[in-house]
C-alpha cells in the first residue's frame, strides 16, 4: 500500500460524510406524529431516534402545532459519525379541546403531504376509538405512508408482563394479539387503503424494531437509508430491561436479533447521495 492510500481514503470518507450531512440539512427525513394525548407519541419517537420531545403524563406535552428539527449524531456508520437531521411534525393530542380540533386537522392536512411517514399512535388499553376513527376519516387521503402503532402493550390485561425476559406472558401475548386485530378492524374501515398495525411498548423497547422496520418500509424507497442512519436504539436496550436472563440466554437473544443493529458501511451509502 502506498503512503498516500491512507490520506486519500480519509479524504474520500470526509467528502462522503459531508455529502450525507448536506443531504440531511437540505432535505431532512420528515415524520408526522398523530394521536390523542397520553398514548406515548413522544416516548415512541424518543425511543426510536434519541430525540428529546417533551413527554406528557397528565398534562399536555406539546403546546402548539409545530415542526421541530432535531440534530442527531448517527454512529451507525463504520468509518465516522454523521450529523443527521430529523423533522417531526407534532401537535397537542387531538380531542383535548374541540375548539382547536378544526385548526389542527387543517394543519395536518397541509403538512402531511410533505412527510415521508405518518405514524398514528393509539394506546393498547384505550378501547374508545371514536375520535381516532373520525380524524382518520378526515385525514386518510393525505396519508399514503401511514403506520398505526399500538403502544403501551405492557399495560394490557392480565397485567402479568414477564420482567425476567422483558416480554409479555403467554396470556398477555394472546390478549395483545386480540387487541391488535380489534384495532386494525375498527380503524381500517376509515382509511382509503389498508395499512400496517404494530403493537409495541416504547418504554420497554418491546417490538420497537418491528415498528421501526414498518415505518422504514412505509417511507419512500429513496429516503429509507436516511431513516436507517437515524435509528438510535438497539437490541441491547430491550435486553437491558430483561433482568432475569442468564448470560447464555442474553447472548443467544442478542445473536438472534443483533442483525438489525449492524453497522452501515459508507460503501452502502456512496450511491445514495
Amino acid at each position: 500500500m502506498s503512503d498516500t492510500a491512507g490520506p486519500l481514503a480519509a479524504g474520500a470518507i470526509s467528502a462522503l460524510v459531508r455529502a450525507i450531512e448536506n443531504e440531511f440539512a437540505a432535505n431532512p427525513p420528515t415524520l408526522c406524529l398523530i394521536g390523542l394525548s397520553g398514548v406515548g407519541k413522544s416516548s415512541t419517537i424518543n425511543a426510536m431516534f434519541g430525540t428529546n420531545l417533551a413527554v406528557s403524563a397528565t398534562t399536555r406535552g406539546t403546546s402548539r402545532f409545530s415542526a421541530r428539527t432535531f440534530d442527531i449524531i448517527s454512529r451507525r456508520t463504520e468509518a465516522a459519525p454523521v450529523t443527521c437531521k430529523l423533522k417531526v411534525y407534532d401537535a397537542p393530542g387531538l380531542g383535548e379541546d374541540e375548539t382547536l380540533d378544526a385548526n389542527y386537522l387543517e394543519r395536518y392536512r397541509t403538512h402531511l403531504p410533505k412527510c415521508d411517514v405518518a405514524l398514528w399512535v393509539v394506546a393498547a388499553r384505550n378501547r374508545a376509538l371514536a375520535l381516532d376513527q373520525r380524524y382518520l376519516a378526515q385525514l386518510s387521503d393525505k396519508m399514503p405512508n401511514l403506520v398505526i402503532g399500538i403502544n403501551q402493550v405492557d399495560l394490557v390485561d392480565p397485567l402479568d408482563w414477564n420482567t425476567a425476559i422483558n416480554m409479555p406472558s403467554r396470556g398477555q401475548a394472546d390478549a395483545i394479539a386480540i387487541v391488535a386485530r380489534d384495532r386494525h378492524e375498527k380503524l381500517s374501515r376509515y382509511m382509503t387503503a389498508d395499512c400496517p398495525v404494530i403493537a409495541y411498548s416504547a418504554q420497554r423497547f418491546y417490538n420497537l424494531q418491528a415498528l421501526f422496520t414498518t415505518c422504514l418500509k412505509a417511507a419512500p424507497k429513496n429516503r429509507r437509508w436516511m431513516f436507517e442512519l437515524l435509528k438510535s436504539f438497539s437490541t441491547r436496550d430491550w435486553l437491558a430491561q430483561a433482568k432475569g436472563l442468564s448470560p447464555t440466554q442474553r447472548a443467544a437473544l442478542a445473536e438472534k436479533y443483533i442483525a438489525s443493529d449492524s453497522a452501515i458501511t459508507l460503501d452502502q451509502l456512496a450511491g445514495r447521495v
